[in-house]
């Protein structure tokens, strides 16, 4: 999961059941990572993790301490984010049956939080410090198991008005699909060395932030702002327009882009109901614009509890490679809750695109409210029809 605001539990709660789509968890999230540490980004840590650390056991002398073994949920984060736990779980006398730990993403300016027994927190286990590169990189970071085997994970800087990080997620091996997801910024260039962006290796999908942008009295009537005074707002504040996001997923080379983080000054239409509204249509205004910028194909504008399939396809080599892991239980352990390895459904002898890597999209971010593509959550749970890229 990446970032998370308030509303960031009530939003797994509100999913929608019964469509065919797997219910997603906040039990089963095991990585959160955090992109900065505005307040729209981390205000719902603290009840996130108190849900999914559960209460702890009463006993006659009170509390019993947390489960002594692994932590339940890893935070990774720029600096501040162990403190910023830590701190609040003190203050608000917070004790947990299981614990956490946190993992501080650093520049050589920042300075180290203490993770000596006596300042850990008793829900908290001993982080590490991850110092990055000469280039401001933090590779290989943490890992974990996809469909095909390895996911990797890795960090790099972006330009906002604070420290801001973006994660690059990819598969070593084939089908070496790659997400970028971004934080706020006004300038993500500083992370393109570390997606490395090629031809043979593209960036399969990338979220970018669009807060802000000119809409002009055609489109909506209500719009009173000249181009000139959103553009000087917008860098102002180290924000991104949808133009600016497809300008970078033009740098990149990304073969799908969702736009997030969409301010309140464009509020989510009211979907199936009224198909007229004229809030459908800024909506389709800031797809076009960052469309036109990337040329690419279509930019969608996220909104709230949408889903997001990005197809493997694999060459033949690739495919007998992937099947034979497959089979032999190595790229999933025991193959997709079968007991023992096996080819996927939907698997079959010559080239495949499927199945999917099935992502989860921040709604958004920002102190603004009711944006489309918002769910004051950014928990990555998305309202309304799916839709699926790649296919």
């Amino acid at each position: 999961m990446v970032d998370c605001a308030e509303g960031t539990v009530r939003q797994f709660q509100m999913q929608h059941r019964g469509q065919g789509d797997p219910v997603l968890k906040a039990l089963k999230v095991a990585k959160l990572f955090v992109t900065h540490m505005h307040a729209d980004h981390v205000m719902g840590i603290i009840t996130f993790l108190r849900h999914v650390l559960h209460p702890p056991l009463i006993a006659s002398s009170g509390d019993l301490p947390p489960s002594d073994g692994p932590p339940q949920i890893e935070l990774y984060g720029p600096a501040g984010l162990r403190t910023f736990v830590r701190s609040i779980f003190t203050m608000t006398l917070t004790h947990t049956g299981e614990r956490y730990v946190v993992h501080e993403l650093l520049t050589s300016s920042d300075t180290p939080t203490s993770c000596d027994p006596a300042m850990l927190h008793p829900s908290e286990c001993p982080g590490q410090n991850f110092l990055c590169d000469d280039n401001g990189f933090w590779k290989g970071v943490t890992s974990g198991t996809g469909y095909y085997g390895e996911v990797v994970v890795d960090a790099g800087p972006i330009l906002h008005r604070d420290p801001c990080i973006g994660y690059v997620l990819h598969e070593p091996n084939p089908p070496h699909r790659k997400l970028v997801i971004l934080g706020d910024t006004y300038d993500a260039s500083p992370i393109i060395p570390l997606i490395q962006p090629s031809a043979t290796i593209p960036v399969s999908l990338l979220i970018h932030e669009a807060t802000d942008t000119y809409i002009s009295r055609q489109i909506d009537p209500s719009a009173r702002r000249t181009k000139d005074e959103v553009d000087s707002k917008v860098a102002a504040r180290g924000h991104s327009t949808p133009v600016m996001a497809g300008t970078f997923a033009k740098k990149i080379g990304a073969q799908q882009v969702v736009l997030n983080h969409i301010g309140s000054r464009f509020p989510a239409p009211k979907q199936l109901k009224n198909p007229h509204d004229s809030r459908f249509a800024v909506i389709a205004e800031i797809e076009r614009q960052a469309s036109e910028a990337w040329g690419g194909g279509e930019a969608v504008v996220a909104y709230d509890f949408m889903r997001i399939s990005i197809a493997a396809d694999l060459n033949e080599e690739e495919f007998s490679d992937v099947a034979m892991a497959l089979e032999d239980g190595v790229a999933r352990g025991r193959g997709r809750g079968r007991g023992g390895g096996g080819m996927p459904r939907g698997m079959s002898r010559g080239r495949w695109r499927g199945p999917q890597w099935r992502g989860r999209i921040r709604g958004g971010g920002g102190g603004d409210r009711g944006g489309f593509g918002r769910d004051d959550s950014n928990s990555g749970l998305g309202r309304g029809k799916k839709r699926r890229f790649g296919e």
